[in-house]
């Protein structure tokens, strides 16, 4: 776990700092550049380059944003897609352009295979295939995590089970390759970027979780469903609205109820799946970084 007064071994290098939901990267990059000075913050989090989508996000405020410069935020509208070679291209400019200004980077957030981009670059694989896609999208997104289950069952648990676009390219590859992501991946670049240095923030399961709680419930108060409602009337069903938080307001909105557990009424049962879904975001996130780590230091 990185030690909150040293954030970086090597001030020289350009810092990925990372940890699962509510671990505090966010205030923790900011608290160092305010320390550092001449720092500024380059985001590495899926759904934070995204506009419209503040609350459920936890997106830095436009205080916090003036305070130290940041890169990557509200730079899409929620119908766009943004996929890890596009992040890995725009944030390599924004780092590149911070040092011109004899400023150092600091990329933070939470998601791994941006961060995975930018130490090891992407793979070399096929391009979607439209026919194939619109095949898949006719399976629930249980179905594909089935089937990547039967044959990677390490990148299926890194995915996780409810992310259906991750979980969609997993699969097609398997079908358009007869290899596994994983059999794929091993075959890419095995060496870092040793101008980067990673950096994981994580707290004990039980600070971690009044954090969830205390989050969640901040989320909810500050109108989080209204925030949910908004960008769904504008945008149609996007694909950051089915990501934790947003998917669960979508469910108590439409009184869609999970199958074989009990639900409170009400927000406090809307309460109660968020933080069971971020829970379950926090244990995937937390497998993802241990692999990514033994990628980046083989010998620790």
């Amino acid at each position: 776990m990185v030690s909150e007064a040293r954030v970086s071994d090597h001030p020289e290098k350009t810092l990925l700092l990372s940890g699962p939901t509510a671990s505090g990267k966010t205030g923790l990059a900011i608290e160092q550049a305010l320390k550092n000075g001449r720092t500024e913050i380059v985001n590495a989090d899926s759904l934070l380059v995204y506009r419209a989508l503040d609350i459920g996000t936890a997106k830095p405020t436009q205080g916090e944003r003036q305070g130290v410069p940041h890169h990557l935020i509200d730079i899409l509208n929620p119908d766009q897609e943004f996929t890890a070679a596009e992040f890995r291209t725009r944030a390599l400019q924004a780092i590149q352009e911070i040092q011109h200004r004899g400023n150092r980077a600091i990329v933070v957030g939470g998601t791994g295979f941006y961060l995975k981009a930018l130490l090891f670059g992407i793979w070399d694989a096929p391009k979607a295939d439209p026919v194939l896609r619109e095949e898949l999208a006719q399976f629930a997104t249980q179905h594909l995590f089935e089937e990547l289950s039967l044959r990677d069952p390490v990148y299926a648990k890194r995915i996780g089970p409810n992310d259906r676009y991750r979980l969609t390219r997993a699969v097609e590859l398997l079908r358009m390759t007869s290899k596994t992501p994983t059999e794929i991946e091993s075959e890419q670049n095995t060496t870092p970027d040793s101008t980067m240095e990673l950096k994981i923030l994580d707290r004990p399961d039980e600070e971690l979780e009044s954090r969830i709680q205390t989050r969640t419930k901040q989320m909810i108060q500050e109108g989080i469903i209204e925030e949910y409602q908004r960008v769904q009337t504008q945008f149609g069903e996007v694909r950051p609205l089915l990501a934790v938080g947003y998917r669960e307001v979508g469910r108590y909105l439409t009184n869609t109820l999970p199958e074989g557990r009990k639900v409170r009424p009400g927000l406090a049962g809307l309460e109660d799946e968020i933080n069971l879904a971020t829970r379950q975001l926090v244990k995937s996130q937390r497998t993802f970084f241990r692999n990514l780590q033994k990628r980046v230091n083989p010998t620790d």
